[in-house]
């Protein structure tokens, strides 16, 4: 899942906006499958995180976990599903429920 901030939506040429754009979402979450292997999902934040990212969510739905990314901040990882997590300031009003994400 990924955001891109409306401002810089607007500020791409019209025909960017009417296929696949070439930019970089201000915002991402990456929900991890039981078939995904951390290290290459970790390196795939980071990648991210290079290319301009001011938020980005590595769930792990298995071990009930979320690694943060906020820039300039260090990552932090988030423990147990019974919290919730906000977009803020990034994405303002965004909040996600983790219990919502628990495997039956």
């Amino acid at each position: 899942v990924s955001w891109v901030a409306e401002a810089r939506w607007q500020a791409l040429p019209a025909d960017d906006r009417r296929r696949f754009a070439r930019i970089c979402p201000d915002f991402v979450i990456e929900l991890a499958s039981t078939s995904d292997r951390l290290p290459a999902l970790l390196t795939k934040m980071h990648d991210w995180l290079s290319a301009g990212v001011r938020l980005a969510w590595l769930v792990v739905p298995s071990t009930e976990t979320v690694h943060v990314f906020e820039p300039p901040h260090p990552p932090r990882l988030v423990q147990g599903f019974d919290q919730m997590l906000s977009g803020e300031p990034v994405l303002p009003g965004f909040e996600l429920e983790l219990k919502e994400l628990r495997f039956s």
